[in-house]
């Protein structure tokens, strides 16, 4: 294992991996300046549509185009990613969300939802879309805390890492879903409005609590192994879901720039993997951007664009129902294809691709 901490080397982690956070909390800036977004004010008008319909295409449409550009698209002799693939019946999750959509506004009564109206089948839908989303995020996280740690000769305090990242990025969420924004995004309730109030001073306890607990071990932790790169983007990590959360009052705009953040990082470690395979995604540059963005307009126009249009009724509530299932099969793919540990191949493509961005820069 190579001497150095850095996955790729310092100056292209810390632009790509690290420096990723910066056009995100652009997007949070631009979020912040624009008018309050609500259900009631979510139309083509509000400028925090676009904002979010232009984060879909080129950022977040693009990234799960990397995902298919390493296995359904990747030429048929990576066996590699090809046999880390879900089963076919996987896609038939993509008419899910469209079908309880029906079934939820035949035979349910309806009630202020997110973006509309819906009943409690697909209220709990929503509610399992954005869970996921946000486990899916946290998880890309530790992969990359992961990929840190097998640049260590010997490392040390991986429980401590997993420990911080999971109780960082939980608190925020559950904090947000315990805040009058929360109780206002038309999404199931964890516990009845009268207990919120002792549930946050709950919540508020454990995390000292849990910090507190950690103090001893990381203290140990730092004197065996000095801070590096995994501890910086720990620390990056947990800041900014903390400053997303504690800056924005709306699932939309928490998700989008959360995961903007994520969007860029996956485009290089995508590209290195590729690199050390010797190809680069789909053979071209423009060919694999160009796919993303065609992914992102046909994606994320029902899915922002298309709710706009339509008022609240079982048809927004089937685009919405579209939109979070294609992104449930992403989530299906991505937690398949990139488990290091399990996969010596995958390393070994990744490290290739490190060495000859070096040798190149």
């Amino acid at each position: 294992m190579s001497a150095s901490p850095w996955l790729i080397s310092r100056r292209a982690d810390l632009t790509w991996f690290f420096g990723a956070v910066l056009p995100a909390l652009a997007l949070l800036l631009l979020f912040r300046l624009a008018p309050p977004l609500t259900d009631d004010t979510y139309g083509l008008g509000h400028p925090a549509l676009w904002l979010l319909l232009l984060w879909g295409v080129f950022f977040d449409g693009t990234h799960v185009l990397g995902s298919y550009a390493r296995t359904y698209l990747a030429p048929v002799a990576d066996r590699e990613s090809r046999r880390a693939l879900p089963s076919p019946w996987a896609f038939l999750i993509v008419p899910l969300g469209p079908a309880l959509a029906l079934l939820d506004g035949l035979f349910l009564p309806q009630r202020p939802s997110l973006l509309g109206h819906a009943g409690a089948l697909f209220q709990h839908f929503l509610l399992f879309a954005y869970l996921w989303a946000y486990y899916h995020l946290v998880r890309q996280h530790w992969g990359f805390l992961v990929l840190y740690q097998r640049r260590l000769a010997q490392p040390i305090g991986s429980r401590v890492d997993a420990w911080l990242l999971g109780l960082g990025c939980l608190y925020p969420y559950l904090r947000f879903a315990l805040s009058e924004a929360g109780q206002k995004s038309g999404l199931p309730l964890p516990l009845p409005p009268s207990l919120i109030p002792l549930a946050r001073l709950a919540l508020d306890a454990a995390l000292a609590i849990g910090l507190v607990a950690t103090v001893p071990s990381l203290v140990r932790r730092l004197r065996q192994q000095p801070a590096g790169p995994r501890e910086l983007f720990l620390l990056l990590v947990l800041g900014f879901h903390a400053l997303t959360f504690a800056a924005l009052d709306h699932l939309l705009s928490i998700t989008a720039v959360l995961t903007m953040f994520h969007n860029l990082q996956y485009h290089r470690i995508v590209w290195q993997y590729e690199q050390g395979k010797g190809r680069r995604p789909l053979g071209s540059t423009a060919l694999y951007l160009g796919a993303g963005v065609l992914l992102g307009l046909l994606w994320y126009g029902p899915r922002i664009a298309g709710v706009a249009l339509v008022p609240p009724s079982l048809w927004r509530n089937a685009l919405l129902g579209f939109g979070w299932c294609v992104a449930f099969h992403h989530y299906l793919i991505d937690g398949r294809i990139w488990r290091v540990r399990k996969s010596p191949a995958l390393a070994q493509a990744l490290d290739r691709g490190a060495g000859l961005a070096r040798t190149q820069a």
